[in-house]
């Protein structure tokens, strides 16, 4: 018994010292899209883009961009406080460019309110999301931008 009591302190006084709470592996992170904008061009949006900081050649091995949409018909009143339902319409794979600008097109329907997304996907983890815009695709084929107003 003694000798169980001895040990038992000599682990006291031996042991691996005092530990702090775990941390998580540090992974680079991961830049974000800003800027995000658009120019309607017939019954399409070119979205353009860019990086706030250029991604290295390890993050940029197998990431894309992902473009998010919610759309609802003109029809219906908007729900002002209602949270915003986006869905994942495309992946755009990245592409290293000299210049930090990104765009694609997508087709449009006429009579629906528009809001997209983008954010960076990477094996490092997913960015923020962009800035979002938001227009209204009218059936005589003009646009209502609420931030014209």
């Amino acid at each position: 018994m003694l000798i169980g009591l001895i040990g038992l302190i000599g682990l006291i006084f031996i042991g691996c010292g005092i530990k702090g709470p775990p941390v998580p592996p540090q992974q680079p992170s991961v830049s974000a899209v800003e800027n995000l904008d658009y120019e309607i061009s017939g019954s399409s949006a070119r979205l353009s883009w860019s990086l706030a900081v250029p991604l290295s050649v390890e993050l940029a091995k197998n990431a894309a961009f992902g473009l998010f949409r919610s759309r609802s018909s003109l029809e219906s009143a908007p729900c002002k406080g209602c949270p915003q339902i986006f869905e994942k319409v495309l992946e755009i794979p990245f592409v290293s460019q000299r210049s930090k600008g990104y765009e694609t097109e997508i087709s449009l329907d006429f009579g629906y309110r528009y809001l997209f997304k983008v954010r960076l996907e990477t094996q490092a983890g997913i960015g923020p999301d962009s800035n979002t815009i938001q227009f209204d695709f009218l059936p005589d084929s003009t646009i209502f931008d609420p931030k014209a107003q």
